[in-house]
């Protein structure tokens, strides 16, 4: 049998970009494992073989046999009707932006948490007029721990500069879910429904004059439509988020547009149905 030759530096590079695209960053094992397999029984002791050595702990730190591990504890699941509940207690706890930021980062409730580097809670600059919601944060975002970064950061920051915005001033930036989902995936229906009190909060809290929500996932999620981002952009809905109703219009997410790239002159007609409706909603002098 001939020996299989070793993979060159092109097909590892390709292989590791296959695994972070798949959002696997860590290895585990130096060795695979086979998880499937029956773990073996304890070997008893040999007749006569010395009994191991008692902890020579004090009571304080002796653990008790039906006490939970830490590991256990921090696995444990928190069952979905009280993850909602929870999100709903502390969100109605925050009284303003840095209270409920440092309530969302301390939330368990999501499983999300468990994957992601960082929480990331806002970007952009608080009490612009202008709120972008998208449905998670991205893999950049999760590693640089700032929202609208990496490649879909750049583009929409073009996106926003063509209507005269600026990214870091012009708008206040949010997520349905404040942790990225591996993978790239959108959030799920459930992911939704847990942290969906986190953000009417925020929004609540930062009372924008209008918010554009990025994507299918967000604008479904906002508007409370079925409907899909084509039929949804280009149109504005009031939404209530719990200090009054607020104008919300959908527009394709930058990461959408830059898989397909046709979908870009639409992008553009909307952009400039949006600077029309900013300054429509300008403050007067």
């Amino acid at each position: 049998m001939t020996a299989s030759a070793e993979p060159n530096r092109a097909e590892l590079e390709q292989l590791l970009r296959f695994y972070a695209d798949s959002g696997l960053d860590l290895a585990l094992d130096a060795e695979p494992s086979d998880r499937f397999a029956v773990p073996a029984e304890p070997s008893q002791p040999a007749a006569g073989a010395p009994a191991p050595a008692q902890s020579v702990s004090g009571p304080e730190t002796a653990a008790h046999p039906s006490a939970p591990t830490a590991k256990a504890a921090q696995s444990a699941r928190i069952p979905d009707d009280r993850a909602v509940e929870l999100a709903q207690e502390t969100a109605a706890a925050a009284g303003d932006l840095d209270a409920l930021r440092a309530a969302v980062e301390a939330f368990d409730g999501c499983n999300l948490k468990r994957s992601a580097r960082n929480t990331i809670f806002e970007g952009g600059r608080r009490g612009a007029g202008l709120m972008l919601v998208g449905a998670a944060p991205s893999r950049d975002d999760d590693k640089n721990g700032e929202a609208l970064s990496g490649i879909d950061g750049i583009l929409l920051g073009k996106m926003l500069a063509a209507i005269d915005l600026d990214k870091q001033t012009d708008i206040y930036a949010g997520f349905c879910v404040p942790w990225t989902v591996p993978g790239g995936e959108r959030p799920t229906a459930l992911h939704m429904k847990i942290c969906g009190p986190l953000l009417h909060r925020q929004i609540a809290l930062a009372r924008p004059r209008a918010i554009l929500a990025l994507g299918n996932a967000a604008s479904q999620h906002l508007l409370g439509s079925r409907e899909t981002i084509t039929q949804m952009r280009g149109t504005w809905v009031e939404a209530d988020f719990g200090a009054g109703p607020v104008p919300v219009t959908a527009l394709f997410d930058p990461a959408f547009l830059q898989r397909q790239p046709s979908f870009k002159r639409m992008a553009w007609l909307d952009l400039l149905a949006l600077k029309k409706r900013l300054t429509e909603l300008a403050p007067t002098a």
